[in-house]
């Protein structure tokens, strides 16, 4: 399982440093993405209960549990919230300004580089 949590840890720092360098090609990316709103929810639930199965192939492993967890909780979310809840809360995330997009490249760099680190 040390091969998904490295894999996912590349995606993040991958999509980190897309927001950083190019926010609005990454803003419009997403835009795309969130397009089929209902049937997004299978990704998180997905990745949720992978990275609860890998969380004894790293030293931080309560610190993964909990980003399985909250990738499970998410999918839930998707699943159970109506679809003008979904839009309007994906509306308020693609809406946010150029400067939020590269806080939030910062923030996905920390995480894959952390996560990078308790693997290795």
């Amino acid at each position: 399982m040390k091969i998904f949590l490295l894999s996912i840890s590349f995606f993040w720092l991958l999509v980190g440093l897309t927001a950083l360098i190019t926010p609005l090609k990454l803003k419009t990316l997403y835009t795309n993405i969130a397009k089929p709103v209902k049937s997004l929810f299978i990704l998180p639930l997905i990745a949720g209960l992978l990275l609860l199965w890998a969380q004894g192939a790293s030293r931080l492993a309560l610190f993964i549990m909990v980003l399985g967890i909250i990738a499970l909780i998410k999918g839930l979310f998707i699943l159970i919230s109506p679809t003008d809840l979904l839009k309007s809360t994906f509306n308020y995330f693609l809406g946010r300004s150029v400067r939020w997009w590269r806080v939030y490249g910062v923030f996905m760099i920390l995480l894959g580089a952390v996560v990078i680190l308790s693997v290795l």
